[in-house]
């Protein structure tokens, strides 16, 4: 009996080791940033990125979380976004850092990301840098018998969609162009749980203002939880028009330089 028990432990031990180790250190741009509260974006040192999140208050001392010596700062943020770089098929690609106060990710791809169909489907984002008020972006709805190679075209954005009820958690990421920069940008909406609450950021909104609500029990505020979803794709039009801009700044200036 005893031998089995050890056996049985030994098993034990081994799944749970295997459990820890399945995920992938985070990867990092390490790139420095800074908020500008006259644009109301977050810029990294050489101004390569530009991000918004819209229009939202930005707290002042509000977590950025850009490199291993700034998510160690908070005890389990690193695993807690590693989980999400997996779960999302991200583990492999660089973050450009996370703001709990927003609930966002960015994530610049290194390789095209394999292809996989959508719940949705974004085309003619390319017309949000036209001053035409006839064309504007348009989404439709993917279903399990359309047919495509589903591999992301420029001027498009796929978004997928991740529930998981046990870890309280929705993941909407959004894959668009920044420029000429293929990123995804993750929209973290999450309850309040023991692993929120380790991680001791600045204040209680710097991650989920959501103690009067809690996933597993969606149904009950249906329209709270569509409220914080929504948003996600104006956001990303948004960064996707300040992308387009920051490539016409470059592109000019090596003119410039070339002249």
């Amino acid at each position: 009996m005893r031998q089995y028990i050890i056996i049985f432990s030994a098993c034990l031990l081994s799944i749970l080791a295997g459990s820890c180790s399945s995920l992938k250190p985070v990867s990092y741009a390490d790139r420095e940033w800074h908020i500008s509260k006259h644009h109301g974006q977050i810029i990294d040192k050489d101004t390569t990125y530009r991000m918004t999140f819209g229009e939202v208050l930005i707290p002042d001392d509000m977590a950025i979380i850009s490199c291993a010596d700034s998510a160690a700062k908070y005890p389990g943020m690193e695993r807690f976004i590693a989980d999400i770089l997996k779960t999302t098929g991200l583990q492999n690609d660089e973050v450009l850092f996370y703001s709990p106060a927003h609930g966002k990710i960015f994530v610049r791809l290194m390789n095209e990301p394999p292809a996989k169909r959508p719940s949705s489907l974004t085309a003619n984002m390319q017309c949000l840098t036209l001053d035409k008020d006839n064309e504007r972006p348009y989404t439709m709805w993917v279903y399990d018998d359309d047919v495509e190679d589903w591999h992301r075209r420029p001027g498009e954005m796929y978004t997928y969609t991740y529930f998981d009820r046990k870890k309280q958690r929705v993941l909407v990421v959004d894959f668009y162009d920044y420029g000429d920069i293929p990123i995804a940008q993750i929209s973290v909406i999450q309850s309040r749980n023991k692993t929120t609450d380790r991680m001791q950021l600045p204040t209680q909104r710097q991650l989920w203002d959501f103690s009067k609500h809690n996933l597993k029990d969606y149904e009950r505020d249906i329209e709270f939880w569509s409220h914080q979803i929504d948003g996600h794709r104006s956001n990303a039009f948004a960064n996707y028009r300040i992308g387009r801009q920051q490539l016409k700044k470059d592109v000019t200036a090596d003119e410039n330089r070339n002249n």
